[in-house]
């Protein structure tokens, strides 16, 4: 729940940003990106791991 919240804070702060003028376009698109795969990843990372404890060679 407070990955979700932190989540949503730190996306609602870029839009914000973008909104004032602080960041551009680009940087918003790659920061998104960057959290898009970053959280891809983890999901993937923690996909294994849970697999792990049912099939012991992973």
């Amino acid at each position: 729940m407070v990955t979700v919240l932190g989540t949503s804070l730190v996306l609602f702060g870029v839009i914000y940003a973008e909104k004032k003028g602080w960041v551009d376009k680009g940087k918003v698109r790659v920061i998104m990106q960057v959290g898009m795969n970053i959280g891809i990843l983890g999901s993937l990372l923690y996909f294994l791991y849970t697999l792990s404890s049912f099939l012991p060679f992973l």
